[in-house]
């Protein structure tokens, strides 16, 4: 099957709904996690973990 331009316009079309599905399944999982393991990478709020 060949690819076309209305396959891409279709793909395109999709790239907004799945980046934001990316994004709340990796806050979720981030939620889920460990938050101090992430939270100590952050710049400046990371340095309350240090102590």
């Amino acid at each position: 099957m060949r690819l076309g331009r209305k396959h891409a316009e279709i793909a395109l079309r999709w790239v907004p709904s799945m980046a934001t599905y990316g994004a709340v399944a990796g806050l979720t999982l981030i939620f889920f996690t460990d938050w101090k393991a992430v939270a100590k990478h952050i710049p400046y709020y990371g340095r309350k973990f240090n102590e």
